[in-house]
């Protein structure tokens, strides 16, 4: 039995919502925009119409054919491996890194106010502006 099994499921499963939620989403637009909405029935109630059950279907049987694929399931395995393998930062670290990009971002924001004022100002005294009218 596979260690990380419970890992990939999850990440299968996340994986399946997503796919269902987006084609139910993009059904539901697509007969919209061709004026064919009427045909999405609601079958349990309001929020599970005829395009929500699609996608449930769709979302199924391509997370259950990835799921069973062996070069996927393989490559899921790995990943979960390497994953394992990595160093996450602390929160101390993490909040150091988030200043130095943040004062980053200040400064370079001012060197190039600076530099866009002074090109704004040459090209200004190079190309005056005509009067209107």
């Amino acid at each position: 039995m596979n260690p990380n099994r419970r890992w990939i499921a999850l990440f299968f499963f996340l994986f399946g919502l997503l796919v269902w939620i987006l084609t139910d989403k993009f059904i539901s637009t697509i007969l919209f925009w061709v004026g064919l909405d009427h045909f999405n029935l609601h079958l349990l109630g309001e929020r599970f119409t005829l395009t929500t059950l699609v996608g449930l279907i769709t979302a199924l049987a391509l997370t259950l054919w990835m799921y069973r694929h062996p070069t996927i399931s393989n490559l899921s395995n790995e990943v979960v491996v390497e994953l394992k393998k990595v160093t996450w930062p602390t929160a101390q670290e993490t909040r150091s890194a988030t200043l130095v990009v943040i004062i980053t971002v200040f400064i370079m924001a001012f060197f190039l106010g600076i530099f866009d004022l002074f090109w704004s100002k040459l090209l200004n005294a190079l190309y005056p502006r005509l009067p209107a009218g």
